[in-house]
């Protein structure tokens, strides 16, 4: 058996969804509902919510798998004791809750849909609570002696991958082509992938619920991988630091060879006004020896009883 649990907003739906006719199922038992169909109980869990305006997730779904070797041996008591079990090892015996069973898969498996804010006005803490959903799954596995999803986890984890030699073939060229497209810096996913494109393979955007990009597909070679079977590398988030990286080099050596030439343009400027005031100096220099010389010579002349002008 193995469980999971989160804390949801949308417990209208959850509701419906849990008692949903088309998923061939019933309603097991439930705790501190007097009604039985999926409008009545909302209703009943908003009444309680009511006293609670800053809390935003007001339920928790868990979700609890039986493994097809157990199905066919548990029977309407197993099942409300899995459920009795769940509850009072949660600690939801002050909270209103509803367990149903769905069959419309290949494996039996349940919904619970509780109201975490308990007839105390208490609100439930969901820390750590999907951890929490598997531990109390493996124990009360043990007690009834049913599959345990650890073991079998363990046995497929070191069970060896069979791959196709093609399969491996295109892996490794997908990833030696990417390694060359990435040593190349280019500085976008934009740019990334229309640099692999034009090598044949094909770069896709994973997208969650919600719109997100959440990873990336390499497909080529007529085969698909996620990102991380082709390279820890190659993951969504590790691309776009790499991207971040080297728009910045690039940025920096702009900035490099824009600070060189402004450089070099200041040293010839200055050069250059050097240059003129050195020939300026030297004007005035032989400017005062020639004024120098001729004050000379005019002395000299004065001295011999030279004079200037015209005699009379």
């Amino acid at each position: 058996m193995i469980a999971k649990a989160k804390a949801i907003a949308h417990g209208s739906r959850a509701i419906e969804y849990a008692l949903r006719e088309s998923k061939k199922g019933y309603l097991v038992m439930s705790n501190l509902v007097q009604n039985q169909t999926a409008g009545a109980i909302y209703k009943e869990f908003l009444q309680l919510q009511e006293c609670n305006t800053r809390c935003k997730n007001k339920f928790i779904r868990i979700e609890i798998g039986i493994a097809p070797a157990d199905e066919k041996r548990l029977g309407h008591d197993d099942l409300t004791r899995i459920c009795t079990e769940f509850s009072k090892r949660f600690g939801f015996e002050n909270h209103q809750w509803i367990a149903c069973t769905h069959q419309d898969t290949d494996h039996l498996h349940m919904h619970m849909i509780v109201n975490r804010i308990g007839i105390d006005r208490s609100v439930y803490d969901t820390s750590f609570i999907s951890k929490r959903a598997g531990k109390i799954a493996e124990e009360i596995s043990r007690e009834l002696g049913l599959t345990i999803a650890n073991q079998v986890k363990r046995q497929s984890k070191y069970r060896p991958e069979v791959s196709s030699f093609e399969r491996i073939l295109a892996r490794t060229m997908i990833n030696t082509t990417a390694g060359e497209v990435l040593a190349s810096h280019p500085r976008s996913l934009e740019e990334f992938t229309s640099m692999m494109k034009k090598q044949g393979i094909e770069v896709q955007e994973a997208v969650n619920k919600k719109g997100n990009t959440c990873g990336l597909r390499f497909i080529g070679y007529d085969q698909t991988f996620k990102a991380s079977q082709i390279g820890k590398e190659f993951g969504y988030r590790t691309l776009l630091d790499t991207f971040k990286e080297n728009s910045q080099t690039v940025r920096q050596e702009l900035q490099q060879q824009n600070d060189q030439r402004q450089s070099r343009g200041t040293f010839i400027r200055r050069a250059f006004v050097a240059g003129l005031i050195a020939m300026g100096g030297s004007g005035d220099k032989y400017s005062n020896q020639a004024r120098l010389s001729k004050e000379k010579k005019r002395r000299q002349n004065k001295k011999k009883g030279r004079s200037y002008g015209r005699k009379i």
